[in-house]
């Protein structure tokens, strides 16, 4: 135990020293947090609209005007051709053209389908998506309430009355789903990569041959190294709780001690992970090359951006070796749902699977020597 602690203080000494790392370790999860926070957002507003109206009449203003009420479309121009609405979208000029047929108003009358169509620039399949999906519900309730009128329906509520309630996000606020998952983003952006260059850096300074003559044994070694980036692992997620709370409004409905005690299984996997790098690295090139490939699967394929349920079946079999995809579904759990240990329970139990697998490797891999 001795020897621990006298390795743990030699690695929080070095740290000390490292004016660049302690600023890593405070600006990395306070500006990915703003950044992914303010930056990422699903919910597309204000798309640049440029109109074709050959109707020219009271209804088809009526449809352009309840399509910017929303927010959605901002019309940006009116044109009068569809030669012109292409030049718009492809100068990027505008991002969706709506072009109402010439017969649009008396069709509303006439008890015959009144014709528009809507031209989206699919290049962004985001934007795209979103825009084809609130100009159809805009259609569509506009054409509910024209039935409604001719079969003369007394009722202020629809035939069939489905009620949507979003629970945990009901405001479907991108940010909230965003920032649970971040925790793990940042936890495993800064960590492995800080680990991964531990044993190198001994190795290329020399100061690795001195603790070959010591009784320290590898396991020592190992935790000596370890223990101080749990210590700051916890400093950022602790950094990264409080901002989400205070900057973005998102409250922990779950158990806070819970959470951190899953995020210890999570801490351990990200630095074994490092430190398997480490003795695999000769250098600390190599070393950070190594960490940024294992970043990106991290980020990709653990479900933070993309849902895993949308993945090719053969991606979401490589999912499961990833750890992150089992703490961002427990952090999500607890933190937006309130869900306990138990419920998390399978996630909780690979998790520490793959904790226990990856510090064996690091072990069983680690040998005290200069070569």
């Amino acid at each position: 135990m001795r020897r621990l602690v006298a390795l743990t203080v030699k690695e929080l000494l070095h740290l000390r020293r490292d004016i660049l790392t302690l600023r890593m370790i405070v600006l990395v999860p306070l500006m990915q947090t703003i950044i992914f926070g303010y930056a990422i957002n699903y919910d597309v507003k204000h798309l640049r609209t440029v109109v074709l109206d050959e109707s020219r009449s009271y209804d088809s203003r009526e449809l352009v005007a309840k399509m910017t009420v929303t927010e959605y479309f901002d019309v940006v121009g009116y044109v009068d051709t569809l030669e012109e609405v292409q030049d718009r979208l492809d100068a990027d000029a505008a991002s969706v053209g709506l072009v109402i047929d010439r017969n649009y108003g008396r069709d509303v009358h006439a008890g015959v389908p009144a014709r528009a169509f809507l031209v989206v620039n699919a290049s962004d399949t985001t934007t795209s998506a979103q825009a084809m999906s609130i100009a159809g519900g805009i259609a569509n309730r506009m054409s509910v309430g024209v039935l409604a009128e001719r079969a003369d329906w007394k009722h202020s509520e629809m035939p069939i009355d489905l009620r949507i309630r979003p629970w945990y996000n009901p405001d479907l606020v991108t940010a909230t789903f965003i920032i649970p998952g971040l925790i793990a983003i940042i936890l495993t952006f800064t960590l492995i990569q800080f680990t991964a260059m531990a044993i190198v850096r001994e190795r290329e300074r020399g100061t690795l041959e001195q603790l070959q003559v010591t009784p320290v044994t590898r396991i020592e070694l190992i935790l000596g190294k370890i223990v101080p980036f749990i210590f700051i692992g916890y400093f950022q997620l602790t950094m990264t709780l409080v901002l989400m709370r205070f900057l973005f409004d998102i409250p922990v409905r779950g158990n806070v001690f819970e959470l951190y005690a899953v995020g210890f299984l999570f801490i351990a996997a990200v630095l074994g992970l490092g430190m398997l790098i480490s003795t695999v690295a000769q250098t600390q090139m190599q070393a950070m090359q190594l960490s940024f490939f294992f970043l990106l699967p991290f980020v990709f394929l653990s479900g933070y951006v993309f849902p895993i349920d949308g993945m090719p079946p053969v991606f979401q079999y490589v999912s499961r070796l990833i750890p992150a995809r089992y703490f961002i579904e427990v952090l999500r759990g607890i933190i937006l749902r309130g869900a306990s240990l138990r419920e998390m329970g399978a996630p909780i139990a690979w998790l520490g699977f793959y904790t226990v697998v990856i510090i064996g490797l690091a072990v069983a891999r680690f040998k005290k020597t200069a070569a």
